[in-house]
Order: C-alpha cells, then sequence, then structure tokens
C-alpha cells in the first residue's frame, strides 16, 4: 500500500505553514505531507508526544534528541 502526499496547494493555514517551515528547514517535508492525510493524528504527534513526552519527562531533552537522531541514522532517515 503506497502512502499519499497531499499536494501542496491542498494543505491549509497552519499546516500549510509548518509544512513550509519543514521544507525551508530540512529540505524536505514528506512525513507532514503524508501526515496530511490524518491531520487528527499529526496534531496527536505533535501536540501529545513531542510537547508531553519529548519535552517533559525526567529524560534530558538534549539526550532524547541524540536518541532520535541515532535512531534515524540506523535506520537510514536523511538528516
Amino acid at each position: 500500500m503506497a502512502l499519499t502526499r497531499i499536494p501542496h496547494a491542498e494543505l491549509t493555514g497552519d499546516y500549510r505553514e509548518l509544512v513550509d517551515e519543514c521544507i525551508e528547514q530540512a529540505g524536505d517535508a514528506r512525513f507532514l505531507e503524508i501526515g496530511a492525510n490524518a491531520p487528527h493524528m499529526m496534531q496527536f504527534y505533535f501536540g501529545e508526544f513531542y510537547d508531553k513526552v519529548f519535552f517533559q519527562g525526567v529524560v534530558p531533552v538534549p539526550v532524547k534528541e541524540l536518541a532520535r537522531l541515532r535512531l534515524s541514522t540506523i535506520h537510514g532517515c536523511a538528516l
């Protein structure tokens, strides 16, 4: 099953701005373009995961960031 990217022209408001920012900073927004198929899940991912798990908790954020970068390297994700 292929994951469908939502065209930039079909993105709205804040989500389009988020995609634009991602393209500007990382050069790629495929994750967000695919995630636009389920905006409620993207809201959960950024609101619940990043806000409550990544930016809060016992483990310092720099350690979490290093772990995230290491994992992305292991599975071949471009930085």
